[in-house]
Order: C-alpha cells, then structure tokens, then sequence
C-alpha cells in the first residue's frame, strides 16, 4: 500500500482515507484545481517596501538621535569650561594676572570632566588626564593689554614687588585716576594707548579656546560635526580653531571677566590698543534720550505712562474740573493760545500787550499756530 502524504494521514478512518486518497487523484488528474490564494497585483507589487522603509527611515532616526545626545554632551562640556574660566579667572586676579597661576587653575577645574573620583587615587588619575590634555587649550588674556601697562605702569609699585615687570596698581581705584608715582599718566580714554580707564585697565579678561577630544564624542555623529566644521568654515582666520578641528577635536569658546584683587604684572600681554576703529578711540556721544519712567504707586502693577494731554486737540483744553477758560492760575491753553489771550483781554488783536508792557516770555507770535 502506497505511503499517503503526512498531511493526509492524518485522517484515521476508512471514509476519511478513501475520500482523501480520491482527491489527491483528481488533483494530478487535473480535475479539481488545488486552492490557490488570490493575491491583488497592486499589491504583489509592493512586497520588500517595509524593509525598504525600515532600510531608510531606521539609519536617519538613529543618526538624529545621536546628535542630540552629541548634543547634550557638548552643553556638558561648555558649562564645564565655563566652571574651569571662573575657576582660572578668580587665580589670575588674586595672583597678579599671572599666566602659570591661570592655567594650573584651569587644569585643576577641568579635573571632574576627566572622571573625577571619590578617592585621592582617582582624583589624582583624573587630575593627571586634565593636565595632559588641556596643555593644548588657549588661554588668552585680553586685558589688562601691552597698552595698558604703557598708561598706567606703576616704577615705585614695582620696585615694591621686587620686580623688573612693569605693574598696575590696584589700591584705592575709586578715588584715582593715574598711579600715585605717575599723577601725569594719560587718563583719558579717547586719546591714550589703552582706550581704558585705570579701573578698566584692573579688569581681567579671558578667552580660552579648547576642543573637545574625539574619546569624548558620539560614534559617528562627532566626526560629522567635525567634518562640517572644516567644510563650511574653511575661510576661518583662526589657525588654532582649524588645527582642532583637523586634530577631530570639536572647538568651544568661552569668555569671562572679573576685578582684579592684585597688582597685575605684565607676562606677555597681547596688544590691543584702543577700544576700537583700529586703535583711533572716538567719543560716541550723549546717548540717545529716552522718555522718562511713569510715576506711578507701587499697587499699581500694570503701571503704564499716561499721555500727554494736548490743549488744542482735547475738548475740556485740559483743563480740571471747575476750572474756566482763560483763568492762568489752571488752564493749561492760557497764556500759550492767541485766541485765549485775545479773549480775556490781555493783548491787542495784534498781539501786543494791552498794559504796554512786554509781553511775558515764552509767548508764541501770533502768526504761530498754538
């Protein structure tokens, strides 16, 4: 007896067996078509299209998600540089400006962004890794300037330090425009070197410049980021930004200042004479007027200015209740209009006063509108 197919055997009984094995007979015969499903041709045409959207929806999703956490760690990095600046700036202005004290500072800062640690041991590893790889960062001090210390160098306040640098004295600022031992220094912004006050010239700004290393960086999306830095900003003037960027670094920028607590003593300061138009200082002038504040009480907070009430164009000529028109002691219009004064009898229709005397100042002529 011929084996039937394991689908067929599972039918036990002799009705069943037969009944199967004669459709199986007319199927090879061809007389009954075995079931084939129905498939539309619109949609055999689609088939692979999910796997084709997955392909390239998947990868783009990824990719943007990975630039957002990109993202966030650069915030990260920005407001830890932020943190090491201060850091820096608040050493250099207790340290005299002093270039070795600031970056000392600033490594030491940057310390928690290495790995930190909850140990001496580890504290120290990390402290070691922030060392040796801010070694590269730029530290800029933007003032006090060369031409700082050409204005305001203080000989007896260096001689006092025991130094052959030159110095700017930093005692009593509010109540001195030039160092006690040079009154006949050039004070004047609009005309000395500096463009700067003596207090101006006690302010301690840095610009630090540091890239974020690629071991800090998305997979990926950080080399794209670097890539599209050097695309788009191929003009950058900056030789040390290209060369972090070249290095796969991503560069952030951060700025801060702060009073000096010392004398500061010139190390190398960069020059940049005058406050601008390429070193030729020039006086901008009043600023520009601006209305006064309302007056208003202070339970009023939606305190708002009230308009100017115009005696020509308001009905009452702005004048308060009981007051009569023409009387000087409250009416606004009186005294400044013609027709006013004409009324009440106080000047001749030509416009001069009917006692003969001078017309009070501040009288409009009569061929003024009022």
């Amino acid at each position: 007896m011929r084996r039937l197919p394991a689908y067929l055997s599972l039918s036990t009984s002799p009705l069943s067996r037969l009944r199967a094995r004669v459709g199986a007979g007319a199927c090879r015969a061809g007389r009954i078509a075995p079931h084939r499903p129905n498939v539309h041709p619109h949609h055999a045409s689609q088939r692979g299209a999910t796997l084709v959207e997955f392909v390239v929806a998947v990868p783009t999703v990824l990719f943007l998600l990975l630039a957002l956490i990109q993202y966030g760690l650069l915030y990260h990095a920005k407001s830890q540089l932020n943190y090491a600046a201060f850091e820096a700036a608040r050493a250099g202005t207790v340290q005299n400006a002093d270039p070795g004290a600031i970056r000392t500072a600033f490594a030491r800062a940057m310390t928690g962004y290495y790995g930190g640690g909850t140990s001496t041991a580890e504290l120290a590893k990390s402290h070691a890794r922030a060392v040796t790889d801010t070694a590269g960062a730029r530290i800029e001090i933007l003032s006090p300037t060369k031409e700082s210390f050409d204005d305001y160098h203080s000989p007896a306040l260096a001689k006092k330090l025991k130094t052959g640098a030159r110095v700017l004295p930093n005692a009593n600022l509010a109540f001195i425009t030039c160092p006690s031992d040079v009154p006949g220094c050039k004070h004047d912004p609009r005309s000395n070197a500096s463009g700067q006050t003596l207090a101006d010239a006690n302010l301690l700004k840095l610009r630090i410049t540091w890239g974020i290393p690629p071991n800090k960086q998305i997979p990926l999306v950080g080399r794209f980021m670097t890539w599209a830095l050097g695309e788009l900003n191929k003009a950058d003037a900056d030789a040390f930004r290209q060369g972090l960027v070249k290095a796969g670094r991503i560069p952030v920028v951060t700025h801060i200042v702060m009073r000096m607590q010392s004398p500061a003593i010139e190390a190398g300061n960069a020059s940049l004479p005058g406050p601008g138009n390429e070193g030729t200082p020039a006086d901008p002038g009043p600023p520009p007027k601006s209305e006064p504040l309302p007056e208003c009480p202070l339970s009023d907070p939606m305190c708002t200015a009230k308009p100017v009430c115009d005696p020509a164009s308001d009905p009452d000529g702005c004048r308060p209740p009981g007051c009569e028109q023409g009387d000087a002691s409250c009416d606004p219009g009186c005294g400044k209009n013609y027709c006013c004064l004409l009324e009440k009898g106080f000047i001749h229709a030509d416009g001069s006063p009917v006692s003969g005397e001078p017309a009070p100042s501040g009288l409009p002529s009569i061929n003024e509108r009022p």
